[in-house]
């Protein structure tokens, strides 16, 4: 199905106009966002042995023995920006990934001005689909899942040109969702990440037990998540394929799974489990990171058992991540003792000089420098 571009534009433009309502919980939870990392930061200095300073503009500085890291928020100054943008684009990672043998999901890329790809991709899988905008988007936004019909197709297809008109589909893959961060091709961690989900009391909506899950977000502490459950498109249609609605009313003690994208999730559903992940798949993540030149890499994985080596019929690499939330492996359902996995990225910065700043007092300052004359 083709559709003119004249009048998609248009379209885009007015469909933007009704995120406006979101604006305000979007700047609350920004605000949110930064105490956290505030925090965050100043802890992770204390656990490495460094000074902690909140700079300007969201930036802070953790200083040991004359070296300074910047970070602002969940960033570091480690991947270079062409470097990120590259593995943002996921028809390019997917292509990059199908050179070095890594098996990928089925996919086709497609144009919301054009959805015949689409069409003819989903008349041909004979299971499940996802469509995604392929670049500029991160968090699940814009993402459905569960697709099976042409109908289904071209709602998520428009859902997801809000945030980039240039979009994939995939074969959808079943089982559990893993991030493992690795830095320098070292393992750091692994989370396992279940999807957000709100529980009944028997007399409230899903749409007013997620409203009061958001509230609860914002200001209860400890910390449990840093982003809001959005009821968007995927969260509609996850539950019109349980026969629920955002007005359904769940019974006392019910437990709803709002949608399969897991990003918004909270801590009681992230599982710190390093230890269960198979040391080949361990060991081919890294390989993978160190390939494509990626330093600090959250590779997300889709797994059925983590415990067993990844392949085909087991699971599949889905993402990399260039700027992964530290936070993902901070806010979780159960802490350990010992050092932090940021502290451990801290320390390794700190120890290499990677993405850091030398800052003694002994480099001769600029004015030092003299331009020969000729």
């Amino acid at each position: 199905m083709a559709v003119p571009a004249a009048l998609i534009r248009p379209g885009f433009r007015a469909l933007r106009l009704l995120d406006v309502p979101d604006i305000r919980q979007h700047l609350k939870f920004k605000a949110l966002r930064q105490r956290y990392y505030d925090l965050f930061w100043a802890r992770v200095a204390e656990e490495t042995g460094a000074t902690f300073r909140k700079w300007d503009k969201g930036f802070t500085r953790l200083t040991r023995n004359g070296t300074v890291l910047v970070t602002r928020g969940p960033d570091v100054r480690l991947d270079d920006h062409l470097t990120l943008d590259l593995m943002g684009n996921k028809a390019l990672t997917y292509e990059l990934l199908t050179e070095l043998g890594v098996a990928v999901p089925r996919h086709a890329r497609f144009n919301i001005t054009n959805l015949a790809p689409a069409l003819a991709f989903l008349a041909k899988a004979g299971r499940p689909l996802v469509v995604k905008p392929n670049f500029g988007t991160g968090g699940g936004r814009g993402v459905t899942t569960g697709i099976s019909t042409a109908l289904d197709l071209r709602k998520a297809a428009f859902w997801a040109a809000r945030f980039d008109p240039d979009l994939i589909v995939e074969e959808q893959i079943e089982g559990q969702s893993w991030r493992l961060l690795f830095i320098d091709g070292r393992f750091l961690d692994a989370v396992r990440r279940d999807p957000p989900r709100i529980t009944g009391d028997g007399r409230h909506s899903i749409a007013a037990l997620v409203a009061a899950e958001n509230a609860a977000r914002l200001t209860g502490r400890p910390f449990t998540a840093l982003s809001p459950i959005r009821i968007d498109h995927e969260c509609k249609a996850y539950l019109a394929a349980q026969e629920l609605s955002h007005r359904s009313i769940p019974q006392a003690g019910e437990v709803v799974i709002l949608k399969r994208a897991v990003n918004e999730n909270a801590a009681a559903q992230n599982h710190a489990l390093r230890e269960k992940v198979h040391p080949a798949t361990i060991a081919a993540c890294a390989r993978l990171a160190q390939n494509l030149g990626v330093r600090l890499a959250g590779i997300d994985i889709i797994a059925r058992n983590i415990a067993e080596p990844l392949n085909a019929a087991n699971g599949i690499i889905g993402e990399i991540n260039t700027t992964p939330g530290l936070h993902h492996h901070d806010l979780i359902a159960m802490k350990t003792g010992g050092l932090s996995v940021a502290a451990e990225l801290v320390n390794h910065m700190f120890e290499t000089g990677a993405g850091a700043m030398t800052l003694d007092g002994q480099a001769k300052p600029l004015a030092h420098l003299r331009i020969a004359k000729a």
